[in-house]
């Protein structure tokens, strides 16, 4: 094992951390972290769901986001946001592997978590 890769108890551990902090620091609903092809990494959310279903659906909607982009001239989609009723599901990719999803509603404070989306990604990817 490479000496800078942590044991995988200590990714899960951090993973954990940082998803619980993007969720209390913005007042959301739920975060997820999940593998493009709709595998689930880790989640924090407030209500029960089908995870399976529901991170394949989230994959598969990014899939076709960036689709659309590279149709309309080589574009990249930064982030797909999708309205249901009261709550909003805003989806980013990571990289190419893995993306993020926020689930919000009105009482939540998205704008602080996008002024340090980057940063939040990149402590996700340093550990995965």
């Amino acid at each position: 094992m490479d000496e800078l890769e942590l044991p995988k108890t200590e990714k899960v551990k951090k993973l954990t951390q940082i998803i619980d902090l993007i969720k209390d620091t913005g007042n959301l609903l739920g975060v997820l972290f999940a593998y493009r092809d709709g595998g689930l990494i880790a989640e924090n959310f407030k209500e029960e769901i089908d995870f399976d279903n529901f991170t394949s659906m989230c994959a598969s909607v990014l899939e076709g986001a960036i689709s659309l982009g590279r149709t309309m001239g080589d574009r990249k989609a930064a982030k797909i946001i999708v309205e249901l009723g009261t709550q909003t599901i805003a989806i980013t990719e990571c990289d190419e592997k893995t993306f993020l999803v926020f689930d919000l509603n009105y009482e939540s404070n998205f704008n602080v978590i996008l002024e340090k989306m980057e940063d939040y990604i990149r402590k996700i990817i340093f550990l995965y």
